[in-house]
């Protein structure tokens, strides 16, 4: 889970991704392209993204920019909290489509080497996540983190590899 502090909204509204994706782009300048090639491979594992507009359900939580539901096999992406931080947005798209590669690919378990992992964290990232994550949670969690700042083509790949 990612969070930034801005205040939740109050009301559930579902649009579909493809409308989210000209808003992004025309706002944000982010390649649609980019964002639907992240969505297909997810897709591809029997995942789904939900694009909320206001936040409620999964994205009560204040500051909540997206979240992965396991029981779902659903990420849901908190566009009210992402639209004033549109660089946030294929990154947290990344980070919880690794979650549902964890789930869905490798029993929720992790799938790099703590090694690697904890090699491509920030200072800033290893204490946010002994700040907000329980010990359990720390080595998912920092994969997803470790791998959000992969660019998309080789995220895919990884996808690819790890999902056979």
């Amino acid at each position: 889970m990612r969070f930034l502090p801005i205040f939740a909204g109050l009301m559930l509204c579902a649009i579909p991704a493809s409308a989210t994706r000209q808003v992004i782009r025309r706002n944000h300048g982010f390649s649609s392209s980019e964002i639907k090639k992240i969505e297909i491979s997810i897709q591809r594992l029997g995942g789904r993204i939900v694009w909320k507009r206001i936040n409620s359900g999964a994205c009560t939580r204040q500051g909540l920019l997206g979240v992965y539901k396991p029981e779902q096999r659903t990420i849901f992406l908190c566009q009210q909290n992402i639209r004033h931080h549109s660089e946030a947005l294929i990154e947290t798209l990344r980070h919880e489509g690794w979650h549902a590669v964890q789930q869905i690919c490798n029993k929720g378990l992790p799938v790099l080497s703590k090694k690697t992992v904890f090699s491509k964290l920030t200072q800033s990232d290893k204490k946010n996540l002994k700040e907000f994550y329980d010990r359990s949670q720390y080595h998912l969690e920092a994969e997803a983190r470790a791998i959000e700042k992969t660019p998309t083509d080789a995220y895919i790949r990884d996808i690819e590899l790890h999902c056979k």
